[in-house]
C-alpha cells in the first residue's frame, strides 16, 4: 500500500496570499459609492433679438450686418421732396349735392374771377322740388316745427341761399331748381362736367376756386430731420415749372409720423407768378445746429 507524499505547510502560501488580497481588493471596490457625472449646466434661451451662444469664430459675430438710425448732417442743409397745393384756407370746392340734371351759366368758367355768391349752375332736381313742396305744405298747414326745420335745413345743406327759402315759404310756390354758387372770390382754377349733362349726388366736383398766389407746399424729411426744424427755419424751393428758386421757410412741422417721415409745411405768397398746383418741388432746408434730434 502506497502512503501519498505530505506537502510542506508553506509550499502553497504564497499563493493563497495573492487571491486573498486580489479579493479584498475587488469587495473594497464594489463597496465604494459610485460617483454619477454630473450633468453640464442648461444653456440658457437666447431672448428675442439676441444673437445665440454658438461655436462660431470671434470675427463672424462682429461681421453680422446692424441697422443704424438715419445720419443727420450736423451742417445741413436738408434734401426734401415735395408736392404744391392750393391754399386750402382760401379755397372753396363746389360740388353737386343731389341728382338731377345741371346746367352752367357759362360753357367754361377755368381760369375766370368770380366773386362770392356768383351763380355758376343750376340743378334741376325731383328732390329738390318734393322737399321745398314739403315745406310750403308745412308753412300752410303747420304740424309741427322740428319736421319742418328738417326739411330748411336739408334745402339749406345742399346750398338753397336764405333769401330763396324765404321767397318760397311766401309764395307757396315749390320750385325743381337749385343754383350751385361760389361760396368765396377767386380765380376758377379747376372744372370739371359738361356745360348740360346728368349728375349724380357728390359724384362730380364742379369748380374750385382759390387765390392762386397763395400756395402751399408739402415736404416729407425723416423724423430725426423733423426733431431739429422748428416755425420759421428758412428754406429754398425749386419748383416745377418756376424759373427762379423761390425763398421761403417752414411754416408748420407736422407731428404725426408714418413710416419714419414726417410733413412739412411751407406757405407761399407769389402775387406776380402762377405756381401750378402738384407740381414737383425740391426744398433745401437748413437745420438748426443748437437743437438736438429726439
Amino acid at each position: 500500500m502506497i502512503t501519498p507524499l505530505k506537502k510542506h505547510p508553506g509550499q502553497h502560501g504564497g499563493f493563497i496570499a495573492i487571491m486573498l488580497l486580489v479579493a479584498t481588493t475587488v469587495v473594497v471596490w464594489t463597496a465604494r459609492p459610485t460617483r454619477e457625472t454630473p450633468p453640464p449646466p442648461p444653456r440658457a434661451a437666447p431672448l428675442p433679438g439676441a444673437v445665440a451662444d454658438v461655436a462660431q469664430p470671434r470675427a463672424s459675430l462682429i461681421e453680422q450686418p446692424k441697422t443704424a438710425p438715419p445720419i443727420v448732417d450736423e451742417r445741413g442743409p436738408v434734401i426734401a421732396k415735395g408736392t404744391t397745393y392750393f391754399d386750402e384756407s382760401r379755397t372753396s370746392h363746389v360740388g353737386v349735392p343731389v341728382n338731377g340734371w345741371l346746367k352752367k351759366t357759362r360753357a367754361s368758367s377755368l381760369g375766370r374771377t368770380v366773386r362770392a355768391g356768383e351763380v355758376l349752375g343750376t340743378v334741376y332736381s325731383a328732390e329738390v322740388l318734393f322737399t321745398t313742396a314739403s315745406v310750403v305744405s308745412q308753412v300752410r298747414d303747420y304740424r309741427g316745427q322740428e319736421a319742418l326745420d328738417a326739411d330748411r335745413w336739408r334745402l339749406l345743406r345742399w346750398g338753397m341761399s336764405q333769401p330763396t327759402l324765404t321767397r318760397i315759404e311766401k309764395t307757396f310756390k315749390p320750385q325743381a331748381s337749385l343754383p350751385l354758387v361760389a361760396r368765396t372770390g377767386g380765380t376758377v382754377v379747376a372744372e370739371a362736367g359738361a356745360p348740360a349733362q346728368a349728375v349724380e349726388r357728390f359724384a362730380l366736383e364742379l369748380f374750385t376756386i382759390t387765390d392762386p398766389a397763395y400756395v402751399w407746399v408739402f415736404v416729407d424729411v425723416p423724423d430725426a430731420v423733423a426733431a431739429r426744424l422748428t416755425a420759421g427755419a428758412p428754406a429754398k424751393l425749386a419748383i416745377e415749372g418756376v424759373a427762379s428758386p423761390v425763398t421761403a421757410k417752414v411754416a408748420y412741422v407736422y407731428r404725426s409720423s408714418e413710416a419714419g417721415m414726417r410733413k412739412v409745411r411751407f406757405e407761399l405768397h407769389q402775387p406776380r407768378s402762377i405756381i401750378p398746383r402738384d407740381a414737383a418741388v425740391t426744398a433745401e432746408i437748413s437745420l438748426d445746429a443748437t437743437r438736438p434730434g429726439r
